[in-house]
């Protein structure tokens, strides 16, 4: 693998530390994965007070048979479900149509440049790659990587914040690329279990692309690392406070809410929720204060995802251990202001 800078202690800390003022952000997602993404990048959008969005990279993202039945892509609940529901229909995961990475990405761009234009905001939106990282040597090339290099590389006092909310393959390529960048961006990164989660892990996220994420996890580029499982999972929002917050709040508002209607419409039962994972990635940029997070040793993934125990001389990241759903959800709904009907 690429040999990476090692960054000093005082340098790390003083990347990762929380600062003030407006930042300069870039969003690397996997927007039509899921839901999620498309609230992140909206919640992104309005908080130009805050953020200073250069602009958005469309991730790879695929399903195949092979990866929903390897176990590595859901929790064990939520796989359990997934059974359930393709028994009902007398299916098996091999009759699961195969969509494969670049599907995703160009999936991806579409969902992009749809939200800009409702949120009539001028925020470039860049293909990323078409497939996952190969070997390492060879990190696959994009408009997205050329864009984040060269953002990177822009004068700024801070780093350049990188919310990576699908698979590691873009910022995992940019550091195969330019390894400098381990002294320029901070990354915040929503995926698997927490660093001590003892089996295997099951994150899409992760097992996308798990070649990207060992090079993001052994990079030592400064790492917000927010465990999907028990930390982000903690932003539920329901049909109901969804269509109270956003509904004729706005072109955009509206579409988040059309995104979340759609998406309970094919759930089970009156009784649920959804995880809207992303928006922690975002909520810690915009205020560290929303978290609890530890210091701790980046660990080492293995090739079948189990964490293993990160040496003292690993690069230390910050790993958030809890967050304040209902004053991330405050910020999120209140950025999209008051009921159209009502001004």
């Amino acid at each position: 693998m690429q040999q990476f800078p090692a960054l000093d202690a005082a340098h790390r800390e003083a990347l990762l530390a929380p600062r003030a003022g407006r930042v300069d952000l870039v969003i690397d997602t996997d927007a039509g994965n899921e839901i999620d993404d498309q609230f992140t990048v909206a919640w992104a959008l309005r908080r130009s007070d805050r953020l200073r969005l250069l602009g958005l990279l469309a991730c790879p993202f695929g399903i195949t048979p092979e990866l929903l039945a390897s176990g590595t892509m859901l929790a064990e609940l939520d796989a359990r479900r997934v059974a359930r529901r393709l028994a009902a229909m007398g299916a098996c995961p091999d009759a699961i149509p195969r969509f494969d990475a670049g599907d995703g990405m160009r999936v991806a761009v579409r969902e992009l440049e749809t939200l800009v234009a409702l949120a009539g905001a001028n925020c470039p939106v860049h293909p990323g790659s078409t497939r996952y990282l190969g070997a390492f040597d060879t990190p696959p090339e994009s408009p997205a990587v050329r864009f984040l290099i060269e953002s990177a590389h822009a004068p700024r006092e801070g780093p350049l914040y990188v919310a990576a909310i699908g698979c590691a393959t873009n910022v995992a390529a940019a550091l195969l690329c330019d390894p400098t960048l381990v002294g320029r961006i901070v990354v915040v990164w929503v995926a698997a279990y927490p660093s001590f989660w003892p089996h295997r892990n099951a994150s899409y996220n992760l097992a996308q692309d798990v070649r990207a994420a060992q090079v993001l996890l052994d990079s030592g580029v400064p790492l917000v690392y927010v465990p999907g499982y028990y930390v982000a999972e903690e932003l539920r929002s329901t049909r109901e406070e969804t269509a109270r917050f956003l509904a004729g709040r706005g072109p955009l508002a509206d579409h988040l809410d059309a995104l979340h209607e759609a998406h309970a419409r094919k759930g089970s039962g009156a009784v649920q929720s959804k995880v809207l994972w992303d928006l922690a990635a975002l909520a810690w940029i915009l205020e560290p204060a929303w978290f609890t997070t530890h210091v701790v040793p980046t660990p080492r993934l293995t090739e079948d995802l189990r964490w293993i125990d990160a040496e003292s001389s690993r690069p230390l990241m910050l790993e958030a251990v809890d967050l304040d759903r209902d004053a991330i959800f405050a910020d999120f709904y209140g950025c999209f202001g008051s009921r159209e009907a009502d001004g």
